[in-house]
């Protein structure tokens, strides 16, 4: 890889001047606060402008389960070490009998599982301290470039380690929300004596913490999770596996990917199927995820509604996950969840299925209105719309589906987001002359 020049602009800050003979404009890595921003030619060119030391990062994750942001911080782990940094993540200990954890996926997917730590979801003040003991121990001991957290008690924990320890060491935090993060005093102290380069998933939470917290825009980043795209792709189709979960060829399907949750308006979802099927008998409305609450919020309405027979409760899907997803003609999407980055919405999109979101959150940020799908006041009668709309139009479907498998294999692929998160080490490891 060739290393970049650099030249000192006025007013500007630090430029990359393309090697000789790349006509590509140069890349103003200050002023570029969002990395969608950037034309395709720089956005395809940045590796080859922006010299990328092999690192060592520590990545901090205090919770065990496997769920929200876990994935999408292990995948950024991942992708790093695939670049040959050296990457150590801590994660905290899963429970005994528990059999879905985040260390265990750790494992599964190369890395070697690291729980040396409590790391707690919430603040314990007893496992705070030893780990706050034994973490300024590890860095102190390892030579990091740099630490990423990924949620509010590993934060804290870097953030004091790195004072402990008496050493220069750049902190980053990934926030997941989507939309607003709590202003609590918790966060408050959190922004303002551990800075951080911040790393948002959506502009309007950005513009929220700017107005709410004392951190200034020249460290705070907009990046989307990404998602992998070799797995999640249009070309999985199995038509066996559609006709054994019941769906028949000339059935249409929508399909939900939810934990089943008062919150998430699962009312507003089989209100909307009731309208539908009166006009369109084969349409088949997919349900996928589990939860304590499913025969309340789900299973007994839609019998009292009279459509279970349109409906397919897949529970949890794990190993056939893709495939699941596969059969859907059309993703609904009306309530982001714990991962408030969508991942869900971006894995159907770089699958080829047009999305229906609603207009929450970052939703109406991830999927452009008649475009790759469509963004609504999610009413029963607006999504019923919807739904019809979609479902009588196999061209429209087409169409917005090839429009969302574009825009997922640019701006939500992992080469994209790895891409820019490197870019945020590099320059605040330039800041203390650290590279």
């Amino acid at each position: 890889m060739e290393a970049a020049l650099y030249q000192e602009v006025r007013g500007q800050g630090r430029q990359a001047i393309p090697a000789k003979g790349n006509i590509l404009e140069p890349v103003n890595f200050r002023a570029t606060k969002n990395y969608g921003e950037l034309s395709e030619g720089k956005r395809s060119s940045w590796k080859t402008l922006l010299f990328i030391k092999s690192m060592h990062i520590l990545h901090l994750f205090s919770n065990w389960k496997w769920t929200g942001p876990a994935e999408p911080a292990l995948n950024l782990a991942l992708m790093l070490n695939k670049r040959r940094h050296h990457v150590s993540f801590l994660s905290g200990r899963t429970p005994r009998g528990e059999e879905e954890s985040l260390e265990k996926m750790v494992l599964e997917r190369g890395l070697a599982p690291d729980t040396r730590l409590f790391l707690r979801k919430h603040f314990n003040i007893f496992d705070n301290l030893i780990d706050l003991y034994r973490l300024i121990s590890i860095i102190k001991g390892n030579n990091f470039d740099l630490i990423h957290t990924h949620l509010t008690n590993d934060h804290l924990l870097a953030g004091l380690a790195i004072r402990a320890s008496g050493k220069q060491i750049p902190l980053v935090r990934t926030c997941y929300d989507g939309d607003n993060i709590k202003v609590d005093w918790r966060n408050k102290l959190l922004f303002s004596q551990f800075p951080v380069g911040l790393i948002l998933v959506s502009k309007q939470e950005r513009d929220f913490i700017l107005n709410n917290f004392s951190i200034t825009a020249e460290k705070v980043w907009n990046i989307d999770t990404g998602v992998d795209i070799n797995r999640f792709n249009p070309g999985v189709i199995n038509k066996d596996f559609r006709t054994r979960l019941g769906i028949l060829p000339e059935d249409i399907v929508v399909g939900v990917v939810a934990r089943i949750q008062r919150h998430r308006r699962f009312e507003v979802l089989l209100q909307a199927l009731k309208i539908v099927i009166k006009d369109f008998p084969r349409i088949k409305l997919m349900v996928v995820g589990r939860g304590t609450h499913m025969n309340e919020l789900a299973v007994s309405p839609a019998k009292e509604m009279g459509i279970d027979g349109n409906i397919i409760f897949t529970g949890y899907r794990r190993n056939d996950y893709v495939l699941t997803l596969s059969c859907m003609d059309i993703k609904v999407f009306l309530v982001p969840g714990s991962d408030g980055s969508c991942r869900a919405v971006k894995e159907a999109m770089a699958m080829g299925k047009p999305v229906i979101a609603a207009r929450r959150g970052m939703l109406p940020e991830i999927v452009e209105d008649g475009k790759d799908g469509m963004v609504i006041e999610d009413t029963p009668f607006n999504l019923a719309r919807a739904i019809l709309k979609l479902a009588k139009n196999e061209v429209l479907r087409r169409r917005m589906g090839k429009a969302a498998v574009s825009k997922a294999r640019t701006v939500f692929s992992l080469d994209f987001q790895t891409d820019a998160v490197e870019k945020v080490y590099q320059e605040l490891c330039s800041n203390l002359n650290i590279l």
